[in-house]
């Protein structure tokens, strides 16, 4: 049930009593989806979502659903999309894995001046007409790059304070949250939510829903198990990092997309297929209509590098 717009950064569905997705929209500055729950005595917010501004919005639905402020902000990975909202919830308590916050201390900082130094020039380009992409990223690459531009260069990034390894559970008089992370497939440490009563798995870049997953800072290996392993669980609704709600069906539907990339770059190894040849591959027929479909040869290119490297998986 798609309640009234909280927000022009997202809107807000219900997937039970006491939970909510905030679900971002094209045009604002929150890019990823958060999940809100109520577990009865506290709020657990998971993604604080692009941008301070958006975090703010997310951080007064949440009181508007719950009746009570956050209380816990979850962060799935340290990619800013996800992170960049943590100031925004001033009496909220950050948790994520020891090595979430690891690498959003090495890294977080200077991602975000990046984005602030390159974004007005990517702008610019998308004032172009590209028939290259989509329409629809159009909008969003918009939303996302003025998102950033418009956050102020003072902003505070704000890591992960309460920090677990593998399992932590939040619990409440109304339910428990299970945070669970598996290792690092789509970044050197993910966390995923799962609500066992109600069989709702929050994902944050594991899945998505109709858009390419992004490999640039993952392994495709470790992700295949990763999603192996969350398939045991018992899910019925799934809130995915990007895009529409999803299902226990999204996990098979990146596994599949994530052995095709692979059994595309391992072919072209055997070929001997110049890496800048293999960059040009066409987008196989499942995924043609996949949003971000500019990810497509970033993520040929890392597969590459990785299966050619002759060394195991090394975490950053």
């Amino acid at each position: 049930m798609v309640l009234r717009n909280e927000s022009r950064h997202f809107r807000v569905e219900r997937l039970a009593p006491g939970v909510h997705a905030a679900v971002a929209t094209p045009d604002g500055f929150g890019l990823c989806n958060s999940g809100i729950v109520d577990l009865g005595g506290a709020t657990v917010v998971f993604d604080s979502m692009l941008t301070p501004m958006a975090g703010a919005a997310l951080a007064r639905a949440a009181e508007r659903c719950t009746g009570r402020a956050p209380d816990w902000v979850v962060n799935s990975h340290w990619h800013g999309d996800h992170i960049w909202g943590n100031s925004a919830f001033a009496n909220g308590h950050v948790v994520s894995t020891r090595r979430v916050r690891q690498v959003v201390l090495q890294k977080s900082r200077k991602q975000f001046d990046d984005c602030r130094r390159e974004f007005p020039a990517e702008l610019a380009k998308l004032r172009a007409p590209d028939p290259s992409i989509h329409p629809d990223d159009v909008r969003e690459l918009r939303g996302w790059f003025r998102g950033i531009l418009a956050t102020p260069r003072s902003h505070r990034v704000v890591p992960p304070e309460v920090t677990f390894t593998d399992e932590l559970v939040l619990e409440g008089t109304r339910r428990s949250l299970r945070l669970i992370s598996y290792g690092g497939g789509h970044s050197p440490s993910d966390v995923f939510g799962y609500l066992p009563d109600e069989q709702i798995l929050f994902t944050g870049d594991l899945a998505l829903v109709g858009y390419h997953l992004s490999v640039g800072d993952g392994w495709p290996d470790e992700w295949l198990r990763i999603l192996a392993r969350m398939r045991r669980l018992r899910v019925d609704s799934l809130l995915p990092g990007h895009g529409p709600l999803g299902t226990a069906k999204t996990l098979e539907r990146g596994q599949r997309y994530l052995r095709d990339l692979t059994r595309i770059v391992r072919s072209a190894i055997r070929r001997g297929t110049p890496l800048a040849e293999l960059e040009r591959t066409p987008i196989p027929a499942p995924y043609r209509d996949w949003r971000f479909a500019f990810m497509f040869p970033d993520n040929l290119r890392r597969t590459y590098r990785l299966a050619t490297a002759g060394t195991p998986r090394r975490t950053p």
